[in-house]
């Protein structure tokens, strides 16, 4: 059983295709992206938008990328584990010393949603209840995070065009003005590490064919 209703996806591909950017502010500007952000009320702290292109990343191989932890193990440094379970991951992040590493339960799930004019990649993460994976010691268990990715070809296919919100509450007793502060630079640097893994995939394993994908949702 999905844990997205159909709905969902074509809601987030509606907001990539109408750039909403209702009650969002500027954060950061890098070469290729911008970033917005808006404030997630009585947490003080901050949901992240980023929409931006890549020119030379195709939007299938950051499609799969984006879904290979596997491969993920090879570029992402932070990365300490995963674990797959009956309906969802469990996925453990380093974090500097001396703090205690986090981990994470969640659901993702992929969909591609048609227009007349294009096709989106639309990808949803969640986190789930925390009683749905044993706690480990030691470990602080982030239990409200958010990762929604749009992703849909530029015209002439070579590239790809990317619009991701993201949440996490990293819990423990770091300051709420650290962990916004620590954003302006852990934001930019996930998304170029994660260009940088899309080209080593097509190095070490050439492109990504589009799959035929059987269910198709449709925006109207």
């Amino acid at each position: 059983m999905s844990a997205f209703k159909d709905s969902d996806f074509i809601s987030f591909a509606k907001q990539y295709k109408d750039l909403s950017l209702d009650n969002w502010e500027f954060y950061v500007k890098t070469n290729e992206f911008t970033i917005y952000r808006q404030p997630v009320l009585d947490q003080g702290l901050y949901c992240y938008r980023s929409i931006g292109t890549w020119a030379d990343i195709k939007a299938d191989t950051l499609a799969h990328v984006y879904l290979d932890l596997e491969f993920r193990k090879q570029w992402d440094k932070n990365m300490l584990g995963y674990q797959l379970f009956e309906g969802g991951t469990h996925f453990q992040m380093k974090y500097p010393w001396p703090l205690a590493h986090r981990d994470y339960a969640y659901v993702i799930e992929k969909r591609r949603v048609q227009d007349d004019q294009r096709q989106y990649q639309v990808i949803l993460g969640q986190s789930l209840p925390a009683s749905v994976y044993p706690k480990q010691k030691g470990v602080v268990r982030i239990d409200d995070y958010m990762q929604h990715i749009c992703i849909t070809p530029t015209e002439d296919t070579k590239g790809c065009r990317i619009f991701m919100d993201y949440f996490d509450d990293p819990k423990g007793n770091i300051p709420k003005a650290i962990i916004n502060w620590a954003a302006k630079t852990g934001v930019p640097a996930f998304i170029d590490h994660l260009k940088n893994a899309c080209r080593q995939y097509e190095r070490d394993h050439g492109p990504i064919m589009p799959s035929d994908d059987t269910h198709v949702l449709y925006l109207s």
